[in-house]
């Protein structure tokens, strides 16, 4: 009988630790701008707040904005927004990430032009949510989404 008691304290104590470390994993969630397809959504212009680009989803919300269709992809280090001819190359650094909130990045590009990208979780009133990816340089910053799969 103490066998048994002592096979039954074992394998409680494997499920506590294992439901803890599932826990944990899931407090520590860390947003990255890595392994996401990131899809434009508006360029806003920092100093008026004008919405300057935005995509043809978000048009009707923003009729002065010019429509544009982007991309971004970030790996290896450098994170790449295209619109199909022109392109955007910024090496990134993350200058502080705190789980479960954001992460920021130091970005720069090959002519030196700096700014900044951050990434976290955008959860709606309906209880819809996408990540959310800002990319701020030279008075503009850009939105783009990708999906919470």
């Amino acid at each position: 009988m103490k066998k048994y008691k002592n096979a039954v304290a074992v394998i409680m104590l494997a499920v506590v630790i294992a439901v803890a470390a599932s826990l944990t994993a899931c407090q520590t969630e860390e947003y990255v701008v890595e392994n996401h397809d990131w899809q434009f959504k508006f360029a806003q212009s920092s100093e008026t707040g004008e919405v300057i680009f935005c995509s043809e989803e978000f048009a009707e919300g923003f009729p002065d904005a010019k429509i544009m269709e982007m991309t971004a992809k970030a790996e290896n280090g450098k994170l790449i927004a295209t619109d199909g001819e022109n392109e955007m190359v910024f090496t990134y650094a993350v200058e502080k990430a705190v789980p479960r909130e954001s992460t920021i990045y130091d970005i720069a590009d090959e002519k030196g032009i700096k700014g900044n990208a951050s990434v976290g979780k955008t959860t709606y009133a309906d209880g819809s949510a996408e990540y959310t990816l800002i990319i701020s340089f030279e008075g503009r910053a850009f939105y783009f989404k990708a999906p919470v799969e």
